[in-house]
């Protein structure tokens, strides 16, 4: 999975923690969803953020050299967390 540092230690406990992080942070914005009352505008309008957001960093990435790829995982994950869940992607670029 990670890269073996010199220590033996690989990294895959910070890459468990982040995913179970990310999970968490998913249930808690679906909760939030399906307690408004609003259930589906609150969920359609995610949607549109996260898209609209994937798609900002992309466009903005020929100028600052900072993009995400477009698969099914990302679609996902900014769909459901809206702008939250492509910081969260981006946070992720970073470190992993």
């Amino acid at each position: 999975m990670g890269r073996k540092r010199k220590d033996g230690y690989d990294g895959i406990g910070l890459t468990v923690t982040l995913y179970v992080a990310g999970i968490a942070a998913a249930l808690v914005i679906l909760g939030a969803m399906l307690r408004s009352g609003h259930a589906i505008k609150a969920l359609l309008m995610s949607v549109l953020q996260g898209v609209a957001a994937l798609f900002a960093v992309n466009v903005l990435g020929t100028l600052t050299g900072v993009t995400l790829a477009v698969n099914w995982w990302t679609l996902g994950i900014s769909s459901l967390g809206g702008t939250a869940g492509v910081i969260l992607l981006l946070v992720l670029n970073v470190i992993l």
